[in-house]
């Protein structure tokens, strides 16, 4: 008999080299990789600005060059359109899915755009060691 395999919980590590947003963790599923973020309103805006994600963000697997597409995006608007904040007290928190990462060590990259400006949610680095999982039940 075949093992069916699970989803996994990580809580992640990874920084896009500035406070916001936050990534919170990543759970590897069989169906699709969720990336967790958390964002909290900048002070710079009289209004706390906004946000939004490019539909054509990927993730990407080092060593390897197979992108694994943006399948959805929730709790975040997808560029042109942008979710709005009130008040520089807001925060969101959005979760957007990928095509399934394999199942094993790996190190991957979430590219919002390539060579991108510090404004892009670009994440470096993100470790997955399987032993750190936490499987979550359905």
């Amino acid at each position: 008999m075949k093992k069916q395999p699970k989803d996994l919980l990580f809580h992640a590590s990874a920084s896009s080299g500035k406070a916001n947003p936050s990534l919170l963790r990543v759970i590897l599923g069989s169906q699709t990789t969720r990336l967790d973020f958390g964002y909290a309103a900048s002070s710079y805006y009289i209004k706390g600005g906004w946000i939004t994600i490019s539909p054509d963000t990927f993730l990407q697997v080092k060593g390897d060059s197979t992108p694994y597409l943006l399948k959805e995006a929730i709790g975040i608007s997808q560029a042109p359109v942008k979710l709005k904040f009130k008040s520089t007290k807001d925060y969101q928190f959005f979760s957007l899915h990928f095509e399934p990462l394999p199942q094993k060590d790996l190190v991957f990259d979430m590219i919002e755009k390539l060579n991108g400006t510090p404004n892009d949610f670009n994440y470096y680095g993100i470790e997955i060691k399987l032993k750190n999982g936490v499987v979550v039940l359905v």
